[in-house]
């Protein structure tokens, strides 16, 4: 992977766990109602990452053949980066002067761990029908090249 593909990819991360509501948020943080982190937050934060989020990435296992991975194994691998998030820095996304902070380590430790384990590019659009590009629901006609 490049080093711009890197960046956008952490990006993306970056920008999926901003857009969390914040009532996901506290129960991920253990500031919400019942006061202790809630796995199912867990959950919904690596559903919202890996299946709103990294679609325009491409995951290949980093051993073996390169067989591409699946969004389970993509899936599995930011839930368990932010499983291994202790309570005192989970506890940090709730805060409003240390959710930045808090972000951008999440971030990294979620790119980090992908990094680890897969090859990751970046999925070119291509147009299937280029007649279609009319209007402001051009890309209705395009899909990701490995999707044809």
């Amino acid at each position: 992977m490049t080093g711009d593909a890197a960046g956008k990819l952490k990006e993306a991360i970056r920008h999926r766990i901003a857009c969390i509501d914040r009532m996901t948020i506290n129960a991920f943080a253990g500031t919400g109602r019942s006061r202790r982190r809630e796995l199912q937050a867990t959950h919904a934060i690596a559903r919202r990452i890996v299946y709103e989020g990294l679609h325009p990435f491409s995951f290949h296992w980093d051993h073996g053949n390169g067989e591409p991975a699946t969004s389970h194994d993509v899936y599995l691998t930011v839930f368990t980066a932010l499983f291994d998030i202790d309570d005192e820095d989970a506890h940090r996304w709730g805060s409003k002067t240390e959710w930045d902070a808090a972000r951008a380590e999440a971030t990294r430790d979620i790119v980090r761990a992908l990094m680890r384990k897969f090859l990751v590019g970046e999925r070119r659009i291509v147009s299937v029908r280029p007649e279609d590009y009319v209007g402001s629901h051009s890309l209705s006609a395009s899909r990701y090249e490995d999707e044809l």
